[in-house]
């Protein structure tokens, strides 16, 4: 099975302090060390962890332009004023309608990585197991062997290790079901005039599941 890459630079400008990462490759190993595992999935999960402050700071900076070109110049006439002003407000819709768009963009964005990657080690781990898991009628002790014993007991705490490790991964991925329904939620406070993805689109499908709190995954994205 070959390992997916994983990140993109654009989604986590705002989250990460430095340079975000521009692509990771991650691979089996990756999958069957734990600890890297969900270190990589903390680091990704910060542009979800801090959406309320993205949300807040591009909203600052959107009403700072407004308020700045709204202003009356101590020259213009009254009248030429208010049609600035209108105009300046009819852009200010559009300036937050854009912004809730990116930011949309990149939250599902997010979303589809950590979930491919979430599903590539639950297969990896899952496949491990199938693997090393004795068959009871093929499973063959040799009595009062101490190395059959052994090369046995070996064999079982592997795949239950790995059993263990697999039950850990699905309870990550109810964790990121989780996060995308409060990721949601606050994403909808803040754009509350947000136009609904389209039914159908790919945008739409990673909605619907976001909102449902469901666990699992949504469509590719182009």
């Amino acid at each position: 099975m070959p390992a997916p890459p994983f990140g993109t630079a654009s989604a986590y400008t705002d989250s990460f302090p430095s340079p975000p990462p521009r692509q990771v490759t991650i691979s089996s190993e990756t999958c069957f060390n734990l600890s890297l595992f969900k270190d990589m999935l903390k680091q990704y999960r910060r542009l979800d962890d801090q959406i309320i402050t993205r949300l807040n700071r591009a909203q600052a900076q959107l009403r700072d332009t407004t308020r700045h070109a709204s202003s009356p110049p101590s020259t213009a006439s009254s009248s030429s004023w208010w049609h600035s002003s209108a105009s300046s407000s009819s852009s200010s819709n559009n300036a937050n309608d854009a912004m809730c768009l990116q930011i949309w963009d990149e939250i599902m964005s997010g979303w589809a990585h950590r979930q491919t990657m979430l599903s590539y080690c639950i297969t990896a781990v899952d496949r491990s197991v199938l693997e090393k898991k004795p068959v009871e009628e093929n499973v063959q002790f040799v009595p009062f062997s101490r190395y059959g014993q052994e090369v046995g007991m070996e064999r079982e705490r592997g795949w239950k290790e790995e059993e263990v490790m697999a039950d850990q991964l699905r309870n990550e991925e109810a964790i990121e079901a989780i996060i995308r329904k409060r990721t949601l939620d606050a994403f909808k406070s803040r754009c509350q005039y947000f136009a609904l993805p389209a039914p159908g689109s790919a945008a739409r499908e990673w909605w619907d599941l976001a909102e449902s709190g469901r666990a699992g995954r949504g469509p590719d994205l182009p």
